[in-house]
């Protein structure tokens, strides 16, 4: 199945529209995949979502509309985003995401973060949780 993404720059008007695109620093980026997210299709999307975290100023909109399937090593890209936006001080937003996608993608990142800290559970001084009834 053939799968392209989109690399959309905000929309800008015609008397600045011969704008480089690979230079030119957007607040925001616009990535549309489509197809589906699986094989080597992944590795085209992974390469353009760390190329749209590193141009945009501010982060990245993910807009799932078009994307007809995810499978795990797309899931593990899209956390693998999530992880690289918190690194640059970035934002990543994810629209139109199916729900199974929506949970893989939950999972994989509790999976991510206990891999780096641990376990991972609130903890409340005593005194606290005894206020709270817990």
């Amino acid at each position: 199945m053939n799968t392209a993404t989109t690399l959309m720059p905000p929309i800008v008007s015609s008397s600045i529209a011969q704008l480089d695109l690979e230079t030119t620093t957007f607040n925001t980026i616009v990535l549309q995949p489509k197809g589906c997210l699986d094989g080597i299709a992944v590795l085209d999307f992974q390469t353009k979502l760390e190329q749209a975290l590193e141009r945009a100023a501010l982060g990245i909109i993910v807009d799932m509309q078009q994307v007809k399937a995810v499978a795990p090593e797309g899931i593990a890209a899209l956390a693998f985003g999530i992880s690289l936006a918190a690194i640059l001080g970035k934002s990543i937003v994810f629209l139109s995401m199916d729900l199974a996608s929506r949970r893989g993608l939950t999972a994989e990142w509790k999976r991510s973060r206990e891999i780096c800290f641990g376990p991972w559970g609130d903890l409340f001084d005593r005194e606290f949780e005894q206020f709270l009834g817990i």
